[in-house]
């Protein structure tokens, strides 16, 4: 569920800034569970897989360019 929730955000946004609701709405989408969808946010948060400014939202960019090469 973490790594589908992870691959959601990543293909939706990239390494762009956005806000916490619209990185629920990317793994509820693919989850199909808004619920599920906010703790998997919570957890991938708790992993600290996102860099934050301010209320917005980013894919830490070491980890997202490891995820992408597949390390």
């Amino acid at each position: 569920m973490l790594a589908s929730g992870y691959r959601s955000v990543a293909a939706e946004f990239g390494g762009d800034l956005v806000d916490t609701e619209a990185v629920v709405t990317a793994i509820a989408y693919q989850t199909g569970d808004e619920e599920e969808a906010r703790w998997v946010l919570a957890c991938l948060d708790a992993l600290q897989v996102f860099d934050r400014e301010d209320t917005q939202l980013r894919l830490e960019p070491l980890l997202r360019q490891c995820v992408a090469l597949g390390v």
